[in-house]
């Protein structure tokens, strides 16, 4: 039952944020449950899909959800999934350990300025002044580029890629946070799919899955993911964003005290 309950909480920061399953799970299967990194990220691909899953049908009856621009970046992240997800089998799990929690501060400093920048803005009235046009080719590119990006570090790290995929969508094509949020769990849902597919070799040399702490585990991040999709459409975008970037902060510093105790 203590899997069931984790996943509650894990599955409602999915829920509130659209982003955190993956991030919050491996830590949590590593320093909780004693499993190793490649299992651990193994794992997080099935309580992760089945979570994302389940926010997302919940955050598209609330219309939250932009089809368009999440299929573009779960289609076109899928080969940089499946490359990730291969190059995962031949390093290390320190590897892994370290560079996702290097990943999580730079990312998490990224979100902290948008919030900064955006007080500013408010502050001084930008918002009353319209921005220049982004020219159509620009927007399309930066979109391959983020989701091939997002696509290849989900993969790699073993989670959903919602870490990348909300920063982009709100830094680079300017989406609010609840839309983001929303339309993150739609990519991840279709990245867990490709990064399952990418870790059939290891599972055939041998990977094992604990089955009993993932069932548990999803069906409760599942059942938390809903609670969190509901309070996530009350919490202002700037908050959305801070509350992010600290949970980044904690899981990364966390995810290494664990790797040096």
């Amino acid at each position: 039952m203590l899997a069931c309950g984790v996943g509650i909480a894990v599955g409602f920061v999915v829920g509130l944020l659209g982003a955190g399953g993956g991030i919050l799970t491996i830590p949590i299967l590593l320093t909780v449950f004693g499993h190793t990194a490649h299992q651990a990220a193994a794992e997080s691909i099935i309580i992760v899909g089945v979570t994302s899953l389940v926010g997302m049908l919940s955050a598209a009856l609330a219309r939250r959800v932009r089809w368009g621009t999440g299929l573009i970046f779960a289609l076109v992240g899928i080969p940089g999934t499946l490359a990730g997800a291969f190059l995962a089998g031949a390093v290390s799990g320190r590897v892994l350990v370290w560079s996702l929690s290097l990943l999580l501060v730079v990312v998490a400093l990224s979100m902290f300025w948008r919030a900064v920048r955006a007080r500013g803005e408010s502050r001084m009235g930008a918002a009353s002044e319209q921005p220049a046009p982004t020219p159509r080719w620009r927007t399309y590119l930066i979109t391959i580029a983020g989701a091939f990006g997002a696509g290849a570090l989900s993969g790699f790290f073993g989670v959903g890629g919602g870490f990348v995929v909300v920063p982009a969508l709100i830094l680079l094509l300017r989406m609010p946070a609840r839309y983001a949020s929303a339309t993150s769990l739609l990519v991840m849902t279709i990245n867990m799919v490709a990064a399952g597919i990418g870790r059939i070799p290891q599972f055939a040399a041998g990977l094992s899955v604990d089955w009993a702490v993932v069932a548990l585990f999803a069906a409760g991040s599942a059942l938390g993911s809903i609670g969190g999709e509901a309070a996530g459409r009350r919490i202002p975008d700037r908050i959305a964003t801070i509350l992010f970037g600290v949970l980044l902060l904690a899981v990364a510093a966390a995810t290494l005290a664990n790797d040096l105790s």
